[in-house]
């Protein structure tokens, strides 16, 4: 099934004339890796906007498109705690642990935190 990010980068295909074989050419990678990316059967690697957002000269607001599918398209994320505090670490950890579970007000609250709504 394509995903969010799938769809964008069809879009910006079909916009630059260009089959997935020349894409993934000039972003070099496989075609059949831009495929599994684009279908949602491969993660999406942290380089992938960045030598996107190179490759093909996006401006702001094509970057904030790609930006933001990319985070729906996302399957999980992982936390790398090298330099955090216990503290973070503990935090991080209980919202993981609890995180599906959460009910509408509770992902509400975060929601409004997150986005400088206290």
């Amino acid at each position: 099934m394509i995903n969010e990010l799938g769809k964008e980068l069809r879009k910006l295909r079909i916009d630059k004339g260009e089959v997935l074989k020349n894409m993934a050419d000039n972003l070099h990678i496989t075609s059949a890796y831009l495929s599994a990316i684009e279908c949602g059967k491969r993660d999406i690697p942290d380089w992938f906007i960045p030598r996107l957002e190179q490759t093909y000269n996006l401006n702001e607001e094509q970057i904030n498109t790609f930006k933001e599918a990319y985070d729906k398209s996302l399957k999980s994320i992982e936390l790398n705690f090298i330099n955090a505090s216990e503290e973070q670490r503990e935090i991080a950890l209980k919202f993981a642990r609890t995180f599906k579970d959460m009910d509408t007000e509770r992902l509400k609250a975060f929601q409004d935190f997150f986005n400088g709504e206290n």
